[in-house]
């Protein structure tokens, strides 16, 4: 995945001219006043302030504007304000000429300007030596003038556009002068209407001034001449590589970009490249939606967007964000949200602008957009792993070469661990010089960096290369070091944020609910996403093409893939490894903590169901700090540690890659079917490991485990009991003959009606009872919450399991916002609750 486009300047977020094409001055009256001389700001970098003449006592002010502030001249009567602005010239203003002169910016005429005969705009005619160049209005008609080193007109020239300027308006407006070429022109936009114009091609005779030191005078002409109305971000730029085309093209990108419009609820301008909400007086407004400039799209492949933001969880919030393509700047498709993983949904053209939603419930804080970056997934010339060859791309993530003659091209992967790639190439090949250290190398959708090269030559003088490469996620390791840091009772997603914070990765998808308090003493992102998987449980997975990492209960699904002896199952090794097993299992959490206080003076729990031997471990729970937390870890890592470690080896054919065999497809994660009459097996299992041989998929090497999840330091029960509810459509009979027949709830089946029950909205119904006569109903209404609640307070118990028969009629989430579900709150000991929603629809 290569990066493709990043906004992370203020002109992407406000549509202000580029200061990369304004070297020769920039003046974007920003400023808030002048300053105690009465200059305002230059802002290309030469420090050539703009000299604000005859203002005390007048209407000149810098007002708020569209693109940050506008400075306003001679409003009541210019006649007797004569107020003007001035660049003084040192002599070098127009030096170097180069291959083309730009000098405009955006203009507000009011009636004088655009009524009177003669609007002076930009000028050079005022002192000292001979002027090259005045740009004015005519009868509110754009005119360019042109001068030779004596001062003689070359070119004159009054253009009338297809709309006429008016009091009020906004315009751009632009002159180009190519003084090699002998041609000019005058570019003019009017923002309120989006209609853009060029004038015809003005070709003069005669060599433009090459000695001219006059000063830049804006909105005055010898004293007798005055603009009237405002001016905002106005440059001059010598030996510009902008043609007319290119300010069209500014024009038309500008229109809709809203970052600088000090009367919007967005603010791109307070922090140069940040964009927030904007304050007043010390408040937020509680929405505001920013529209970017376009940026460059014209993806390979496809596209995926990635907003860096600051934010507080739960208060402020930056999103949706949505995207709109074009190929002329003109005419745009439709906004359209990015998918949930950050894919690109609009269509795939020339350029692409966003559009991003900022939040806040507290109007004294606000959300940030640091930058918006746009990913080019190349697309791969394979779509599945097996038979696929290595493809080598360039530096921007496009195909450079197709490795065909790479042979022992074996993917190693593994659940929660390495994810690695090694094949070989004749040394000789053609196109081995384009693999090179750290280069990347593309496997359908994953990407592998090259780590090492090894040349070789064996017995028989035959040359070849073995190369080994990581996932792409393997460069986490290398990212910006992390401080110790402390997390109080967050969630995943918060752990995962500030590990990925400063790389090209975002949190992805992260559907393990636990929360832990803990502190994190690791230096590196990698080193923290795996403590967090750790802590948290579940399955740590890499999106590379994507740049997402997510954290999923389980990673994978039932594929229905069978293996079996003489079908696809060429040997299988059953292994059954009771070296780590443990009974009594101690821990050890930050600066000595243990949880004998809060368990009956032991700081151990134990576990005798396997095994009636004593075998002891200690757990290292070094980043704990809540005794509650940690207890309920060390419980969980006791109920994998008390039991033995089965597992099975097989060496395997991939069916899939045959024609007719697509439904024998697999992946890392999947439970697949094994069976072997001889070994008695008939078990469903989940490949978590596998180096595939993508020359020979028939040579495929799988690790199985019964271990249906990684219960790490997380899971808790209730995660169980929501990977278990959710998407299971009844209770077997063994599920029934395993549950204690007890039931914590009173009055469940609506016997007494609401008895017990705290309600808002149920009803009882005599007519639909499943167990009994009656249930509970509730009729949804658009915008209200219906609930009944319970409390229970139960013995301690080591799980607790849910069950309820639930029907639905016609049943439709109105909005994104709408559940139907239960929801459990857990109150522990020490006061903290937990809450798990078991979302039903």
């Amino acid at each position: 995945m290569a990066l493709k486009t990043i906004l992370n300047k203020q002109t992407d977020f406000t549509g202000e001219f580029p200061v990369e094409y304004a070297k020769s001055g920039l003046w974007r009256f920003n400023d808030v006043s002048v300053d105690e001389y009465g200059y305002l700001a230059d802002s290309s970098g030469l420090d050539r302030k703009i000299e604000l003449v005859n203002y005390l006592g007048t209407t000149a002010s810098l007002l708020s504007g569209q693109k940050g502030r506008q400075i306003r001249i001679n409003i009541n009567n210019p006649a007797t304000e004569k107020t003007y602005l001035k660049v003084a010239n040192d002599g070098t203003f127009f030096s170097e000429m180069g291959e083309r002169i730009l000098v405009g910016g955006w203009m507000i005429p009011t009636t004088y300007s655009v009524g009177n005969t003669y609007c002076p705009v930009l000028n050079t005619r005022y002192g000292p030596g001979q002027p090259i160049f005045y740009l004015s209005l005519f009868a509110g008609r754009p005119r360019i003038m042109l001068y030779n080193a004596s001062g003689s007109l070359i070119l004159d020239q009054t253009t009338t556009p297809p709309f006429s300027l008016i009091n009020g308006g906004v315009y751009f407006i632009c002159t180009v002068i190519e003084p090699n070429n002998k041609n000019a022109w005058i570019v003019l936009g009017d923002k309120t209407s989006g209609t853009s114009w060029v004038s015809p091609t003005y070709s003069f005779t005669g060599t433009l001034n090459p000695s001219c030191t006059a000063d830049i005078i804006m909105g005055m002409h010898a004293d007798a001449y005055w603009y009237a109305g405002r001016f905002d971000d106005w440059f001059f730029d010598m030996d510009s590589s902008l043609t007319v085309d290119d300010l069209i093209d500014y024009f038309n990108g500008s229109l809709l970009t809203n970052g600088g419009d000090m009367g919007g609820a967005v603010d791109a301008l307070s922090v140069p490249g940040v964009v927030s909400l904007r304050e007043t007086e010390g408040v937020y407004p509680t929405e505001g939606t920013l529209y970017t400039a376009p940026a460059t799209c014209n993806l390979s492949g496809t596209g995926r967007v990635s907003v860096t933001s600051e934010y507080i969880s739960g208060v402020t919030a930056v999103g949706p964000i949505e995207t709109s393509t074009s190929d002329d700047l003109v005419h745009w498709s439709d906004w359209v949200a990015i998918a949930l993983d950050g894919k690109l949904v609009s269509p795939n053209k020339a350029y692409i602008r966003f559009k991003v939603t900022l939040t806040t419930t507290d109007t004294s804080k606000t959300p940030r957009i640091i930058d918006i970056r746009l990913y080019d997934i190349p697309k791969s010339p394979y779509e599945r792993i097996g038979f696929s060859r290595p493809v080598v791309l360039d530096s921007n993530g496009a195909w450079e070469a197709v490795l065909e003659n790479a042979y022992n091209i074996v993917v190693t992967s593994e659940i929660n661990g390495e994810d690695t790639l090694s094949f070989m190439i004749p040394y000789r090949d053609p196109k081995r010089g384009f693999i090179d250290s750290e280069k990347k190398i593309q496997i359908v959708d994953d990407i592998y960096k090259v780590r090492t090269l090894t040349d070789t030559k064996d017995s028989e003088g035959n040359l070849a290369t073995e190369v080994y490469a990581e996932a792409e996620f393997y460069d986490l390791t290398f990212s910006v070091r992390k401080e110790e840091h402390k997390f109080d009772a967050e969630t995943a997603e918060v752990s995962m944020a500030y590990a990925l914070e400063g790389t090209e990765w975002s949190v992805g998808t992260v559907n393990v609910r636990t929360k832990r308090t803990w502190t994190s003493t690791e230096k590196n992102a990698l080193s923290i996403l795996r403590t967090v998987a750790d802590l948290h449980g579940g399955d740590l997975v890499f999106d590379c093409p994507n740049r997402l990492v997510h954290l999923l209960t389980v990673y994978g699904t039932d594929s229905g893939a069978l293996f079996a002896y003489k079908k696809n199952m060429k040997s299988i090794k059953r292994v059954v490894d009771t070296r780590s097993l443990v009974t009594r299992l101690y821990a050890i959490g930050s600066d000595g903590l243990t949880f004998a206080d809060i368990n009956g003076g032991k700081a151990y729990v134990e576990d005798y169901t396997y095994s009636s031997d004593i075998r002891i471990s200690t757990l290292d729970c070094s980043s704990f700090t809540n005794p509650y937390q940690m207890k309920e870890y060390t419980e969980m890592r006791l109920a994998q540690y008390s039991k033995p470690n089965i597992s099975y080896v097989l060496n395997a054919m991939d069916l899939s890659v045959l024609t007719g065999y697509e439904h024998e497809a697999w992946s890392l994660g999947d439970y697949v079917h094994v069976e072997d009459k001889d070994l008695g097996l008939s078990v469903t299992t989940r490949v978590i490991r596998r180096e595939y041989n993508l020359q020979e998929p028939w040579n495929t090497v799988l690790e199985l485990s019964t271990t249906l999840k990684n219960l790490g330091s997380s899971a808790s029960q209730w995660d169980n009991v929501a990977d278990s509810l959710e998407g299971t459509s009844m209770v077997t009979n063994n599920d029934i003959r395993e549950m204690v027949p007890f039931n914590l709830l009173r009055n469940s089946r609506a016997d007494d009606g609401m008895a017990y029950w705290v309600n808002s909205g149920f009803e009882v119904d005599g007519d639909n009872g499943v167990s009994g006569s009656t249930s509970f109903k509730a009729m949804g209404i658009a915008n209200m919450t219906k609930s009944m609640a319970q409390t229970i307070y139960p013995a301690n118990r080591s799980s607790y399991t849910l069950s309820a028969q639930i029907a639905s009629e016609n049943l439709e989430k109105l909005s994104s916002n709408s559940q139907v579900g239960i929801e459990v709150v857990i109150e522990y000991e020490d006061g903290t609750t937990e809450a798990r929603f078991i979302d039903l629809y």
